[in-house]
């Protein structure tokens, strides 16, 4: 007989006529036994207690046979009946209909909690015996064993569930903890189920309970935010913090005449794409609210279509129509929100700076993280204000927590939950819905409460990485909540986060066709509840957070991103306008395929200077003539050297070279791949001959470029890792030299085996951290290199060690085009190469402070910085 699941129940029925027979009786010698009833002659109300008696008996049975059809109703079938215990059997699959069954019996309200039935739960296969009617077949096996047993040591009104229940172990059923009992001469355990919430299902519903609260802890920021018209405030908050949230209330708060919110689209490469989608969905909101839409002067028409068509215009037009849009009304001023403006295109920025004009009809607010460099667009308006908003305070994260629960938690509850999470608005409200969605947390009519005594007590579950450390706060928990989804809810939401976080419903169901994933219209109410996405327009879904966007992407395994990005293109390339297919072409660069990547990006960019909008064509068609340049050597070769996800605001000529390691490695790391380069190579400054760079600082800056090169078509690790002779301390020291050369070549394949060899042997482990971020900046994995670069740069180690890492991070700093950051690390890197009193690291780092002042064209630093390097070079007075 296959498997089979037994539902097994324990009632308490009682003899109606116990002095009827000498059967029973009570055990005189055990202690606590009670005593013999009287005679029925000598006790008060006999009659009465009889027909209590007999009462009891037939409601035991009314209500075992109620529940005999109900199982049957669900499927089941009765295979066992004894005198206090009766069994059913169900399929495998009708797991749902078998605690249902058990969890209706044992919440029955109109039952004494005393009187209800005990249930136990078991799966195994059985040995049919025979039938007895349509709905019995009468069955024996392990699982009934098992059922029984914990149905008597149940408590009445418990469910006991076999630990070795399939349904268990995949985390389908969720529990209260354990019971432990004897029966017989064997020890019984089973997990409680909870009988209000015993699917997870149920429990991730609670979810979508959760509340939107009001802006906690934020009121000062934004009374610094009111600045005057024609002015630029920034907001600059990190991922989680609740910089967009603080835009959406400052607002609600200005009541300005008009609004408008402008986020990144898509890859961010599309001229005007940020800009295009702000506009439709404003005039999408002014219709919908009845609202009267800006009139525009006859002359803006055409160019407010053109725009909205994603045909593009010239930038000084696209200001005119912005500048029109917010115009001011009834002393009321316009408001122009820039949320994430390091991913927003160039060409929607170069429009709201020209809007901007002194004394103008609008203000604009934009929103930076902590360390981002504020846009080039943008570098010409003074900023009239600068808010940074940090974690909230105790109480204001405890606030946090009641208000997003609807105050159905107490305070202890609130004061344990938010100091479980650091205090930041999203890490909060991810570490609350993890705690629903895994069952830590029960949300049951007004009471939210832990669902056992020890969840969210004490410390994190473990010490979080270094990595961890400078991740986003509420990486962690969304992280979590992602491995509790259903594969085919996590495709849909992986193919809205490659094109971008922000994607209409068409373009989702194109990208996930041939997947095996449901179409957004079957998983759309699971994934809206679940606070995984929002609709900004009709048609259109957007991930709730840019964290949650990099957490996808950083869960596409490596072999995979390729055909992501390349069913990416072709899906964009059929949905985009003209410009649009601009992304379509990073998409296929990213994926490898050049020919398409030249052909799309020279099709943007022909489109871009019809539109006069120059900076964008004569960006998209040297893009296109890249990738036809790199054809001719590498046709149509796919990017499997990538190992990091996509960064949306990767340098398109990175992306382009990403496919070729050697010259990946020679344009975006030219510091690190050859001695004396700095990023002032990147700039265009002129490369410091070898000899200039002391050896004892080339771990970190400079590889020594004398050591003789192996055979490229052989195995660099062959004579290393398998020699006999060599002891550890050689081998490491062999495989820093090759690494070395497999940089300065450009070979980051081989570079990443020696690396991950070099940590094997716990030697020079500073020298492969470093290492370790070139490969990710060479790949255009820029946010980790320097994030990598920041770990190594703040750990403790002595001044030389210091010196060599803080000058490695001012270093990609500068490849990354952070010029300002650069500078501040390369000045701490000096002062302490000249704590340690180490000459050649003064030089290194005096050599890049010239290369870096040449490449920002102050040339008479940069001759200064080339004295002091001669000077700390120079041979000491004998």
């Amino acid at each position: 007989m296959p498997e089979r699941i037994v539902v097994s129940f324990r009632g308490t029925a009682a003899l109606s006529q116990p002095d009827s027979t000498d059967a029973v009786a009570p055990w005189p010698g055990r202690r606590g036994a009670p005593r013999a009833p009287a005679p029925p002659s000598r006790q008060k109300g006999a009659a009465r207690a009889a027909g209590g008696a007999a009462r009891g008996e037939e409601s035991y049975l009314a209500r075992a046979l109620a529940l005999k059809k109900r199982a049957e109703a669900l499927g089941a079938t009765l295979c066992a009946w004894s005198a206090q215990t009766f069994s059913f059997e169900f399929t495998p699959d009708d797991v749902e209909e078998a605690v249902l069954l058990a969890a209706l019996a044992a919440e029955d309200a109109a039952v004494h909690p005393d009187a209800r039935f005990a249930v136990g739960i078991a799966q195994g296969e059985m040995t049919y015996v025979g039938e007895a009617g349509r709905f019995t077949a009468l069955s024996w096996g392990q699982p009934l064993l098992v059922a029984v047993m914990l149905a008597r040591v149940a408590l009445p009104g418990d469910v006991l569930l076999d630990p070795a229940l399939a349904a268990v172990i995949s985390g389908e059923l969720m529990t209260l903890g354990a019971h432990r009992g004897i029966d017989g001469a064997r020890r019984v355990r089973g997990l409680r189920l909870d009988a209000q919430q015993p699917l997870r299902r149920q429990v991730a519903e609670s979810v979508a309970r959760l509340c939107k609260p009001p802006l906690i802890g934020r009121d000062a920021e934004l009374a610094e935010l009111a600045v005057p018209p024609g002015s630029l405030a920034i907001v600059r908050a990190e991922p989680g913090a609740g910089g967009t949230r603080l835009l959406l209330e400052l607002e609600r708060l200005l009541a300005p005449s008009r609004s408008l919110f402008v986020a990144p689209i898509g890859a961010s490469r599309e001229p005007f794409g940020a800009l295009r989608r702000a506009l439709a969905r404003a005039a999408l909101r002014a219709e919908k609210s009845r609202a009267r839409a800006p009139v525009l002067p006859d002359r803006l028409k055409p160019a407010l279509a053109r725009l909205l068509a994603g045909e593009g215009v010239e930038p000084r037009i696209a200001a005119e129509v912005l500048a029109v849009w917010l115009a001011p009304s009834d002393v009321r001023v316009g408001l122009l929100a820039v949320d994430d403006a390091s991913e927003v295109d160039a060409a929607s920025l170069d429009a709201i700076a020209l809007a901007l004009s002194p004394g103008g009809g609008l203000r604009a607010v934009a929103r930076l993280g902590r360390s981002d460099p504020l846009p080039a667009p943008l570098t010409g308006l003074t900023p009239a204000a600068t808010v940074t908003l940090g974690p909230l305070s105790a109480p204001g994260a405890q606030d946090l927590v009641r208000r997003l629960l609807d105050g159905c938690i107490d305070e202890a509850g609130a004061r344990r939950w938010a100091a479980r999470a650091p205090a930041f608005p999203l890490a909060v409200r991810e570490l609350l819905c993890e705690a629903l969605e895994s069952g830590a947390l029960r949300w049951i009519n007004r009471s939210v409460g832990p669902r056992r005594r020890s969840a969210g007590r004490g410390r994190p579950p473990r010490t979080m990485t270094g990595a961890e450390l400078v991740a986003p706060p509420a990486l962690r928990s969304i992280e979590a909540r992602l491995r509790l989804l259903a594969i085919g809810q996590r495709t849909v939401l992986t193919a809205l986060a490659t094109l971008g976080g922000d994607a209409s419903d068409a373009a989702i169901d194109a990208l996930c066709d041939g997947t095996g994933a449901p179409k957004v219209a079957a998983v759309q109410a699971a994934l809206l509840g679940a606070g995984w996405v929002f609709r900004p327009e009709p048609g259109w879904l957007r991930l709730s957070s840019r964290t949650l966007r990099d957490a996808l992407l950083a869960g596409v395994p490596p072999g995979e991103r390729a055909a992501w990005h390349l069913a990416a293109a072709r899906v964009v390339e059929d949905h985009a306008s003209v410009l649009g297919l601009a992304d379509a072409a990073w998409h296929a660069a990213k994926a490898g395929d050049r020919r398409s990547a030249a052909d799309l990006a020279g099709r943007a960019g022909r489109a871009a200077g019809d539109a006069l909008l120059e900076g964008s064509a004569a960006e998209l068609l040297a893009f296109a003539d890249e990738q036809e340049t790199a054809r001719d050597h590498r046709d149509g070769a796919p990017d499997s050297s990538s190992s990091q996800p996509p960064t949306y605001r990767t340098p398109i000529e990175v992306v382009g070279d990403a496919p070729e390691p050697q010259r990946a490695a020679r344009s975006a790391l030219p510091a690190e791949g050859e001695r004396g380069e700095g990023a002032g190579d990147v700039a265009g400054a002129p490369a410091a001959q070898p000899d200039d760079t002391s050896k004892d600082f080339s771990d970190a800056t400079s590889p020594d470029v004398g050591l003789p090169c192996g055979d490229a078509s052989g195995d660099p690790l062959a004579k290393t890792t398998e020699s006999p002779v060599l002891s550890m301390n050689d081998i490491a020291v062999r495989l820093a030299e090759l690494a070395k050369q497999a940089l300065v070549q450009g070979d980051l394949r081989t570079l990443e085996r020696l690396v991950g060899e070099l940590r094997r042997t716990g030697e020079h482990l500073e020298l492969a951290e470093r290492m370790t971020g070139l490969i990710s900046l060479g790949r255009g994995a820029k946010e980790e290199a320097l994030r990598r670069f920041r770990i190594a740069a703040e750990a403790d180690a002595s001044p030389s060690q210091r010196a060599r890492a803080l000058l490695a991070y001012g270093v990609a700093l500068a490849a990354a085009g952070r010029t300002e950051g650069a500078l501040l690390e390369a000045l701490s890197a000096l002062a302490r190469a000249r704590e340690a009193e180490d000459p050649h690291g003064e030089q290194a780092c005096a050599q890049f402070l010239a290369q870096l002042a040449a490449a920002t064209g102050h040339g008479e630093a940069a001759r200064a910085w080339a004295q002091v390097a001669r000077l700390a070079g120079a041979e000491p007075p004998s």
